[in-house]
């Protein structure tokens, strides 16, 4: 891959990222928010691809305001979700509201929402950033460096789901490197099969729906931390620290469910073995 290609997939994730930053901080509305983490994410695997394949030892940095920016939407995307969690649980088993704590978690995402106002000033607040990051692109991209980056983030996760009971970090670490095959899967053109740890994994469909099932115990972990986190700061009467508990013990209950389909589906994976380490046909990019 030439450096014009290179310097063309960053152009066209920037402009993809700014126009889902602007939309984003017109409203905050959650799933505004989960599209511009996602460019994030996608432009960031980008970066990890060429930095993998760069000869010298420094890596092409992502943007800092963008990524301070990035975590603070993530803060209050965490506490959107735990906004809706409780709501949905609240009507569907009758526990009383915890208001104390749902006060808690608006004022919070006021102040994050406060904090980007003051990070970012102008039409383009990350422009100066991507102009930089744009001169340290590489003038090319092999097919070797690509298949090594393809196969190292598939090494890297069946070293993480290789114990008997991998730890909740592992599941979390596994699905960043999953998604980074997907994410990089418009650009790189490789036959999975060729590359993937297990069988059951060497389809970009197949490692979407294992994704998603990790993501969704990362949800319940989330939500759990959160809580965890957040009720030593709130002043909740006895009523509501009855509703409080009740909450962590229903998502308690819906992780351990995530978790024993995790352990299915990781069952089912490892006995498919190991894929063929075949040649990889490449396309001509």
């Amino acid at each position: 891959m030439k450096h014009l290609k290179i310097e063309g997939i960053f152009e066209k994730r920037f402009e993809k990222l700014n126009e889902a930053f602007d939309m984003t901080r017109l409203h905050f509305h959650e799933d505004d928010i989960r599209i511009f983490r996602v460019k994030v994410k996608k432009t960031a695997a980008c970066l990890e691809l060429i930095n993998a394949a760069k000869a010298h030892g420094h890596p092409v940095k992502f943007p800092p305001k963008m990524a301070k920016v990035n975590q603070l939407f993530g803060e209050i995307r965490t506490l959107q979700m735990q906004q809706n969690h409780i709501q949905d649980r609240i009507k569907e088993k009758n526990i009383g509201s915890p208001d104390a704590y749902l006060k808690f978690i608006s004022d919070q995402i006021l102040q994050h929402m406060e904090d980007i106002g003051k990070a970012l000033k102008g039409i383009q607040p990350f422009k100066k950033e991507e102009d930089e990051l744009m001169g340290l692109l590489p003038q090319q991209l092999s097919k070797e460096a690509i298949l090594q980056f393809v196969r190292s983030e598939g090494d890297k996760v069946e070293k993480l789901l290789e114990p008997v009971f991998p730890a909740d970090k592992s599941f979390h670490e596994a699905r960043k490197h999953l998604k980074n095959l997907l994410y990089i899967s418009p650009y790189a053109n490789v036959d999975m099969t060729a590359l993937s740890p297990y069988k059951l994994l060497s389809s970009f469909e197949a490692i979407d729906e294992f994704t998603k099932v990790l993501g969704k115990f990362q949800d319940m972990n989330t939500a759990l931390d959160c809580l965890s986190r957040s009720v030593p700061k709130i002043d909740a009467g006895e009523n509501e620290k009855i509703s409080l508990r009740q909450l962590q013990k229903i998502w308690v209950e819906a992780r351990e469910a995530f978790r024993a389909q995790i352990y299915d589906e990781l069952q089912k994976i490892t006995a498919s073995g190991r894929t063929a380490e075949a040649p990889l046909a490449w396309v001509v990019m």
